[in-house]
């Protein structure tokens, strides 16, 4: 598939995939023409975060819209597994960043917890907003990184509810300075070889887990596991988790 400049990709969400002529929204319309500099006749690269990408031609131009014509596309299985991050959420400027790379790394979902020593105070009812940050961020990374699928982000929770409504992982860990905790390497060469669909890490705040709330985590099934030697800031331990989980799982084959 060759494109007209590499930097000229645009997402469509996947309702608006209608026939052969697509119609992004006001945000991406206005990338695409005032950020990109796209013109008439060009071609851009078109994703839909689904796993859906394909070429079109951009037709027309006007100050509200673009109208994009297919000219092919493309299916992209999920991966596999899918690599999930529970993150207790960070100061704002820390978790923007986290977010931001989870996508560039491969995860499939961003779970954010509040758990009891996060700097972050508000009511889980009160994040609609980040919730919206978090998205566009989501979107911006995915259009830079030449994603094919895009994260969801689940609602903000605290980290008790994440334990009593726990989704099904085929393996989850906990990034842990406990005593027992494992090196992550040694587990993952046991967890390989049971070719697991769905793994999950869960990364504490800024002030760690408490020790109840590790005891919670083994006790729902997370495997406590090291990151090194060193204390990790919290977006050094979520990019190094999900980095070392993409390698040894999704590119082991």
């Amino acid at each position: 598939m060759k494109f007209d400049r590499e930097h000229l990709r645009c997402y469509v969400a996947p309702a608006a995939w209608r026939g052969t002529m697509l119609t992004p929204d006001e945000t991406e319309a206005h990338h695409l023409v005032n950020v990109l500099r796209a013109r008439e006749g060009e071609h851009t690269e078109v994703f839909d975060g689904a796993g859906r990408t394909g070429m079109a031609q951009i037709d027309h131009i006007s100050k509200r819209d673009v109208e994009l014509r297919l000219l092919e596309q493309q299916t992209h299985p999920r991966p596999v597994p899918e690599l999930i991050l529970v993150q207790a959420l960070p100061r704002e400027a820390t978790m923007d960043f986290v977010v931001q790379k989870a996508v560039e790394l491969g995860a499939t979902a961003i779970l954010p917890v509040l758990s009891a020593r996060c700097v972050v105070r508000l009511k889980p009812d009160q994040f609609a907003g980040k919730s919206a940050r978090w998205q566009r961020i989501v979107l911006n990374a995915g259009r830079q990184s030449h994603a094919t699928w895009l994260p969801r982000i689940a609602n903000v929770q605290t980290l008790e509810n994440f334990f009593q409504t726990l989704e099904k992982f085929d393996f989850w860990c906990v990034g842990s300075l406990v005593a027992n905790a494992q090196p992550l390497h040694t587990v993952l060469s046991a967890v390989r070889a049971r070719a697991p669909q769905r793994v999950a890490v869960l990364i504490g705040p800024e002030g760690d887990l408490t020790p109840e709330e590790y005891r919670a985590a083994e006790a729902a099934g997370a495997v406590p596991v090291a990151f090194g030697t060193n204390v990790l800031r919290v977006d050094t331990a979520a990019l190094f988790a999900l980095s070392v989980l993409h390698y040894e799982l999704v590119n082991s084959g």
